[in-house]
């Protein structure tokens, strides 16, 4: 697909101006193929401004129908590999719910964020409500479902995004090229401990951890950067 380009280590996916099906099911076999590659250690998410301003007016009546409803981009938020939106213009409603599968956000410095729609009498139906709740707290999520949207200085501040500026796409190639660099099954094996551990009772949490911790130690990438901290180098991690 001519959406998802590789660079290296750092795999990025272009989604279309309007988010409606085609879009969703062109992030779901997107998803899919990047999982399937072990050489990507990280995926850029992009998209026009238009696609963050959530659904088109006329998917709305009929989104439980079109299969938009539920957990639709849910494969994202699967992904074995870290991934980082870019965000560009105003994130709403369901572009936010976009957003919030991304394990990593930086947006323009003007963006804002909201779910709107529930002041119009909506729900958000794409996870939204649940995975803002433990993005940003239960207080700052109703604040954000109950008031107008917050603005990208608001966002940084209460870690829904973790940088903005004038230029997105830059901040969120620098911040892939530091996730390449790092030891990819150490990467992917944190990214699953905090995000199962979050589903956990505590103590179950705690022991699932050290076994990821133990499954880690049985790698070469482990030896190596034991090796290469004896050695005082860089670690030449090789996925494995």
């Amino acid at each position: 697909m001519d959406q998802l380009t590789r660079d290296g280590h750092i795999a990025r996916l272009t989604l279309p101006a309007t988010l409606d099906a085609d879009t969703v099911a062109l992030l779901r076999d997107a998803c899919a193929a990047v999982a399937a590659e072990p050489e990507v250690r990280v995926l850029i998410l992009d998209a026009p401004s238009g696609c963050w301003r959530g659904w088109p007016a006329s998917l709305l009546p009929g989104l439980a129908q079109a299969g938009l409803a539920g957990d639709p981009f849910g494969p994202l938020a699967a992904l074995p590999q870290p991934s980082v939106a870019v965000l560009r213009g105003d994130v709403l409603d369901a572009g936010l719910e976009l957003a919030l599968c991304a394990d990593l956000r930086v947006c323009e410095a003007g963006a804002r964020f909201g779910l709107p729609g529930v002041a119009a009498g909506r729900l958000p139906v794409a996870g939204g409500l649940q995975r803002l709740a433990r993005a940003v707290g239960r207080s700052r999520a109703t604040q954000l479902l109950l008031s107008d949207p917050v603005d990208a200085a608001a966002a940084r501040d209460w870690g829904l995004v973790s940088e903005s500026g004038d230029d997105p796409a830059a901040l969120a190639g620098a911040v892939a090229e530091r996730i390449a660099a790092r030891g990819p099954i150490a990467t992917r094996l944190a990214k699953e401990a905090v995000a199962r551990g979050l589903e956990m009772p505590l103590d179950q949490a705690l022991r699932y951890e050290t076994d990821l911790t133990i499954l880690l130690q049985s790698t070469d990438d482990r030896a190596e950067g034991v090796r290469a901290f004896l050695e005082k180098r860089p670690p030449e991690f090789r996925g494995r």
